[in-house]
């Protein structure tokens, strides 16, 4: 659980950065090489992390944070490098990713509540946003499935 405003802040900027990796998706190489069922299920992802995006840069502004125009420290300069992998292969990495997510965004919502008020000072802000961190939770729920259905079958995955 998050105990500081900044712990909070740097993992919100970092999640921005992962979605934003994430929405690229659309121009990613491995794409030319998906099959039909492959390429829906990426552009699900694709879609909803553009979605995701847009949340998370809302409440970078809103809570006057500074949005990330580099790689956040602790993260890759590119997450993402398909060449020259299978479909498997391709999802069993964006799995990692999308639990990543959904792990950061969990932690953020069970923050402690001295946090987000130093963050929002409004409470209808404080409400919003963690509805907001509720519906990432559920669509990261869904990506993952998403990816396991992809790789094959379900890894065993510790949440």
């Amino acid at each position: 659980m998050f105990k500081n405003a900044n712990q909070l802040i740097q993992d919100y900027q970092k999640m921005y950065w992962v979605e934003m990796e994430m929405e690229q998706m659309g121009t990613w190489e491995g794409r030319l090489e998906m099959m039909d069922e492959n390429l829906e299920a990426l552009e699900i992802l694709s879609h909803d992390s553009d979605k995701h995006g847009s949340i998370v840069e809302k409440w970078l502004r809103k809570a006057a944070i500074a949005i990330p125009e580099d790689t956040p420290k602790g993260l890759p300069k590119h997450i993402f490098d398909f060449e020259g992998l299978t479909s498997q292969e391709i999802f069993s990495k964006i799995v990692k990713y999308e639990i990543l997510a959904m792990n950061a965004y969990k932690d953020m919502k069970n923050a402690d509540s001295d946090v987000i008020i130093t963050l929002f000072e409004d409470e209808n802000d404080r409400t919003e946003f963690l509805e907001d961190l509720g519906q990432l939770i559920k669509d990261e729920e869904k990506h993952t499935s998403i990816c396991n259905k992809q790789i094959g079958g379900y890894m065993k995955i510790k949440y």
